[in-house]
């Protein structure tokens, strides 16, 4: 069963246009799939006829010499005779082509009305080797697990049109500044805060979503850890051994939502400085985890100072812990909350807003601030049931100092909205963002 995936409305504009497009994101998030969504709203949306697209994988080791031999060549191989309108040529896993930003410049300036789309498992190997020779010539996007809104797509319906309407009226009041209306008791909020706590433990792979049990959704992701170091990362930190990479990944699992210390970093997974930044970035480059660093408005204290780890997928990283209860019984349910809302904000953001988090010395914190052009968006996430509206000390403290237009407080099931001298406060049930 293929789910509608959130990406195709983003990327859609693009496909008219000549830029070619890479859809980059971690294994087993969908891209394969996506493909497939895609071809069909080519066909079916655009009326593309089907012979005018093409979809191969450099999965295929020979299908990849072919391309390598004769890039140019191989393209035009697939091409019916007598094609008078564009062309959409797909390529999945395009980051086993070896100098293959080289040959889709290339393919760029040689072949006209071709469209080339592109999907590959690592950031690094699509952005340094394809970007650096396509500047202007290609359309990033990214494509990660499910979303709770995709996540509803797959198991509810009917929740999803709710979840629908109330996330555009909040997206409405948070990004765009208008007004939230006010709200009585939510008569569906018992019913979408079930769905969203096991999105918090399961995570959104695609395949565990769909799997039928929790036994199956557990060896799934078991799985998608093991083919991850295999396929991925053990190749791009040449020496790095699977027991230093678990280690690391283990410990910034138990971590989640506290600053990280690289020294304690780097006597747990026996790694020295200079490694555990290696490891760190090839983490982030290859969608396990990124890294948010606290705001100042001194940028270089920014940079130097020890940042969070979230992970980029709660079943991944609760796999890691060989722990999948649910967050009643969990001592880090707080963390976990943090961590799911991390990732909705790096989508929302898609990586054009900055994303901190702010904290003084004499401990005062704001899980996120949002740099919402020349605005700054505090937002903190306090998983707990709220009868009236009440503002943290924390949340007060920035507010007094950088007094931004407006704060978000994200609650277990609480609507409601204040102010504190100009700045608007809302709240808003964490599930709706």
């Amino acid at each position: 069963m293929n789910i509608q995936r959130d990406l195709l409305q983003k990327l859609a504009p693009f496909l008219s246009r000549r830029e070619y497009i890479a859809v980059v994101g971690p294994r087993q998030s969908g891209k394969t799939t996506f493909l497939e969504i895609l071809q069909k709203y080519l066909h079916e949306e655009l009326k593309i006829r089907k012979e005018f697209i093409q979809t191969v994988t450099f999965e295929d080791r020979r299908l990849l010499s072919q391309f390598e031999t004769d890039p140019a060549a191989f393209i035009r191989s697939y091409i019916p005779p007598h094609v008078t309108g564009r062309f959409y040529f797909m390529i999945d896993e395009f980051q086993y082509a070896v100098d293959g930003g080289q040959k889709l410049k290339l393919l760029y300036d040689t072949l006209k009305n071709i469209k080339i789309v592109i999907t590959g498992s690592s950031s690094l190997d699509i952005k340094a080797h394809v970007g650096r020779h396509m500047v202007g010539r290609i359309v990033t996007f990214d494509l990660y697990p499910f979303n709770f809104r995709e996540y509803l797509r797959a198991n509810d319906k009917r929740l999803e049109s709710i979840y629908a309407e109330n996330n555009e009226q909040v997206i409405s009041s948070v990004w765009k500044s208008k007004g939230l209306k006010k709200r009585q008791a939510d008569p569906f909020g018992e019913e979408l805060r079930q769905h969203y706590e096991k999105f918090c433990i399961w995570g959104g792979y695609p395949a565990v979503v769909l799997a039928r049990n929790n036994a199956i959704r557990s060896k799934l992701l078991s799985d998608t850890y093991n083919n991850y170091i295999l396929k991925d990362i053990k190749t791009l930190l040449e020496l790095a051994t699977e027991k230093n990479l678990l280690l690391l990944s283990q410990y910034l699992a138990t971590q989640t939502g506290n600053i990280v210390v690289y020294q304690n970093l780097g006597q747990t997974a026996h790694l020295d400085h200079r490694q555990i930044k290696k490891h760190l970035n090839i983490l982030e480059e290859t969608y396990v985890c990124r890294e948010v660093r606290p705001f100042f408005t001194n940028r270089q204290k920014e940079l130097t100072k020890n940042p969070k780890i979230f992970f980029m997928d709660m079943g991944f990283r609760n796999n890691l812990m060989e722990n999948m209860n649910s967050l009643a019984v969990r001592p880090d349910a707080g963390a976990i909350v943090e961590n799911v809302v991390f990732i909705r904000l790096n989508e929302l953001c898609s990586r054009v807003q900055k994303i901190n988090f702010w904290r003084t010395k004499a401990g005062a914190e704001v899980d996120f601030i949002i740099h919402k052009q020349d605005a700054l968006l505090p937002v903190e996430v306090k998983y707990t049931g709220f009868k009236s509206e009440k503002v943290s000390r924390s949340l007060a403290s920035f507010i007094d100092t950088f007094k931004p237009d407006c704060a978000v407080v994200l609650t277990k099931d609480f609507w409601g909205s204040g102010k504190k001298d100009k700045t608007r406060i809302l709240f808003i049930p964490v599930y709706y963002l």
